[in-house]
């Protein structure tokens, strides 16, 4: 979707969004099962065989980010200005480019964070409403939908940084400790630590929500009243 959107967009050519999709069939198809190996930790699976899961399912993510960075050069344009007026150019499709990057930043760090499937939507929901909306109507949603883009990745950063990581860091020292069972079983989780890092989480929680999730619902209200007053 996301090299189908950049190639009707203008942003990648044919030939990387052909590229980017064939590369992405041959993995997944290619490890078949054994990509999904990564998941099995509670059947008692041998190490050689979450080793395998964990690469292949790391190797998923390459296509992605490529196209990421393929279309990232794109951000020059956005940013451009008329040599004659000094403003900048006009981008009709400027927030569903950046949605788009930011699924390939979040599959690249880790797609269990909202951010690919998440951001997808967004850019999906974004894409439409600016294909349906004129340039006036398109004033009065970008504000919100650029609030949105700015607090759900904001929020997702912090989620990341006070939650997730420090979490993660403490999960690994206890798997070279005690085993892969133990980091995962209710003895290490109801530790004191680990609910306050449960708790750390809460801001990053509130900017996703307030800053993110909530202009995201007004912009698509928003939308949904301009559009079907202009077709009544």
């Amino acid at each position: 979707m996301v090299a189908i959107i950049f190639y009707r967009l203008g942003i990648v050519s044919h030939v990387t969004a052909v590229r980017v999709v064939y590369l992405d069939a041959i993995l997944y198809l290619g490890s078949g099962i054994v990509g999904t190996g990564h998941h099995w930790y509670w059947t008692g699976q041998s190490h050689v065989t979450m080793a395998l899961g964990a690469t292949f399912s790391a190797m998923e993510v390459v296509p992605l980010t490529l196209l990421a960075l393929e279309a990232w050069n794109f951000i020059s344009v956005t940013g451009a200005r008329c040599d004659v007026c000094g403003k900048e150019l006009s981008v009709p499709h400027k927030w569903t480019f950046y949605f788009l990057i930011s699924v390939g930043f979040w599959n690249f760090v880790g797609a269990g964070i909202m951010g690919v499937f998440g951001m997808l939507a967004m850019a999906l929901m974004v894409l439409a409403v600016r294909q349906m909306a004129n340039d006036t109507q398109w004033a009065s949603l970008e504000k919100y939908i650029k609030v949105s883009f700015w607090g759900l990745n904001i929020g997702l950063a912090l989620m990341l940084l006070t939650n997730l990581f420090p979490g993660g860091v403490l999960q690994m020292l206890d798997v070279l400790n005690n085993g892969y069972w133990h980091a995962r079983g209710p003895e290490f989780l109801s530790q004191k630590t680990m609910h306050l890092i449960e708790w750390l989480r809460i801001p990053g929680d509130v900017i996703f929500i307030m800053l993110g999730v909530v202009p995201a619902v007004i912009a698509s209200l928003l939308a949904y009243k301009e559009l079907f007053n202009t077709k009544s």
